[in-house]
Parts: C-alpha cells; structure tokens; sequence
C-alpha cells in the first residue's frame, strides 16, 4: 500500500524537527536533509506496516471458519429469553418459595422488572430478525433479507 502524497509534507516536517533536536550544530543543512529523509521514509514504511497489520487482521477475521456473526442474532434471542426467564420466572419462583416455607421478604426488597428499553431493543431485534428468516425460508433472497439474517446467498 503506496504512503498518501499528502501525508508526505507531515511526515517530513515531523522528521525535519527531530533531526534538528538530536543532530549536532555543526552538520550541514544537506546532512540535515538526508537523515531528515531517511526518517521521513523510515516513518512511512513503519505507518504503511501499521496500516498493512490492521488490514490483515480484519481480512483474517472476515476470512475465518467460526461465523459468529451469523449467530449473533440468534444470541440476540437466547439472552433475551433467559433474562425474560431470570426476571418473570425463576426470581419470582424463588420469592414464592421462600414465602411458602414460611420466610419472609425484608422490609423494603426491591421489584425486579425488566426496564422499557429492554423490551422495545429486544422485540425490535426479534420481530426485524422473525421476518427475515421467515423471508428467507420462503425462498425470497435480496440484500435486506441478508442484511437482516447474515446469511449470504
């Protein structure tokens, strides 16, 4: 991947300023301007292997066997399910329990409730994802239904 040509001037002005805070007084302005040049490359080739890095990392996760994202969605759902489950059934199972065996809530316990935006997110998710598939199965392909499961054709 070629350096950008405007990030060059940048890149060469930082090198100038440290070439001038570290070589001696005594060096000729053309000294100066090659090992301001050499630094300016040296600067370039480290931000070109930066940027190389970073492309290779997204490519190799993009690339890989594990396709998460394609169940990502359905996590979506599970979580979902199992907080409704924690909130609305076993907490409260456990609350009436306590009280059938003849214990007592402490004075002032807390009301355990899932908060609105839990339930607009999560159904949205839901509903958006249930039509999709629903879509899908049908046999209707076009790129909101693969947006909206993860599942390219």
């Amino acid at each position: 991947m070629a350096f950008p040509l405007v990030a060059l001037p940048a890149a060469f002005g930082f090198a100038k300023e440290i070439i001038d805070r570290i070589w001696p007084k005594q060096a000729s302005e053309d000294e100066k301007l090659a090992a301001a040049k050499d630094l300016a490359d040296s600067i370039s080739k480290r931000d070109d292997q930066v940027v190389q890095a970073s492309k290779d990392i997204i490519v190799a996760e993009m690339q890989q066997g594990d396709a998460f994202t394609k169940r990502a969605r359905p996590m979506l759902v599970y979580a979902g399910l199992a907080f409704i489950f924690l909130v609305h059934v076993f907490i409260p199972l456990m609350v009436w329990t306590a009280l059938v065996t003849g214990k007592t809530l402490p004075e002032g316990a807390p009301t355990l409730s899932l908060p609105s935006e839990f339930w607009y997110a999560w159904t949205s998710v839901v509903g958006l994802w249930t039509l999709g598939r629903s879509a899908e199965r049908r046999g209707m392909t076009n790129k909101l239904i693969e947006a909206i499961t993860g599942n390219k054709t």
